[in-house]
């Protein structure tokens, strides 16, 4: 370890440890030689890109490993071979590898607790937490389990679209659902419109007061989400129903609101108040779908 000049920047020359005149057979034993070389020197080795010999990446022609460790075929063609461009790091060397992507992976145990927590819907920082309890030195984080959480539900889709899974879903967890596509002869959802079965039941028993409002650019299908809540006799809210809509227009709320009068199971009774913001569209079509209702608008 040295220090440059009268500075306070600490280098750490690792050139000497990671120089082998060594000729590697395959890429993954250099992959894997530079590894176990850095895990004893607590310098954490990532591949961070190929290259073709015209410096065009896309190839593995050449290899570059973190902390600029280049690896290229020997001309011999008899294997692979390691050359250090620049050997010196400008920081001090960790004592863990907290947050490094290749140190922080999940082991098999972890992997499988993982997967055992989130289905117990455990939010992920809680997940990290427990981790910690098992290995006081996981250096494991949120943002490695978010991914992994990712990929669990990219297996649980399968071939199917994230549409489709939605449906799919819903219709397993024994939603009311409706859908339509859209009118160009594709087969293209627009609306998809769901409410669980008790949550019809609540709304039967307290129709008085609903309040309707959309969020926007908070899910992975970019489309305005409605959001239908009852209230009850004690002031206790309550979901309704939820819809994706293709955009705000009379048609997309003409659609949805008539799949909500659907729920109401006497025809006689209609919600007397809804509460909105001053979305002129939703207004208007509250008025069609439900003229004797009072539309009231937040403050």
């Amino acid at each position: 370890m040295a220090y440059l000049g009268d500075t306070s920047q600490i280098l750490v020359d690792t050139t000497d440890v990671f120089t082998t005149d060594q000729k590697f057979a395959t890429l993954d034993d250099v992959v894997t030689w530079a590894r176990d070389v850095g895990d004893a020197n607590k310098v954490g080795i990532i591949i961070t890109r190929s290259d073709k010999k015209n410096e065009i990446r896309g190839r593995n022609d050449k290899l570059i490993l973190g902390c600029d460790k280049r690896v290229a075929p020997s001309t011999d063609g008899s294997g692979w071979k390691v050359r250090v461009i620049h050997g010196v790091h400008n920081h001090g060397l960790p004592d863990q590898y907290h947050g490094h992507p290749h140190k922080t992976r999940l082991t098999d145990d972890e992997n499988k607790r993982v997967e055992d927590l989130t289905k117990r819907k455990v939010a992920p920082r809680h997940i990290v937490l427990d981790l910690k309890d098992q290995n006081s030195e996981s250096v494991v984080d949120a943002t490695l389990i978010y991914r992994k959480r990712h990929m669990m539900q990219i297996q649980e889709r399968g071939s199917r679209t994230e549409p489709q899974h939605l449906l799919q879903w819903l219709d397993d967890a024994k939603y009311v659902i409706w859908n339509r596509r859209k009118d160009d002869g594709s087969d293209v959802l627009s609306d998809i419109f769901w409410a669980y079965p008790y949550s019809i039941k609540l709304l039967n028993l307290f129709p008085i007061v609903l309040v309707m409002d959309c969020t926007y650019k908070t899910n992975k299908y970019r489309q305005p989400l409605l959001e239908i809540t009852g209230i009850t006799s004690t002031n206790m809210t309550f979901a309704v129903g939820f819809a994706y809509m293709e955009s705000e227009k009379t048609n997309n709320y003409h659609w949805t609101l008539g799949k909500l009068k659907e729920l109401v199971t006497k025809q006689d009774i209609f919600p007397k108040v809804i509460l909105t913001d001053k979305e002129f569209t939703l207004m208007n079509a509250i008025k069609d779908i439900f003229p004797h209702t009072t539309n009231m608008l937040c403050t």
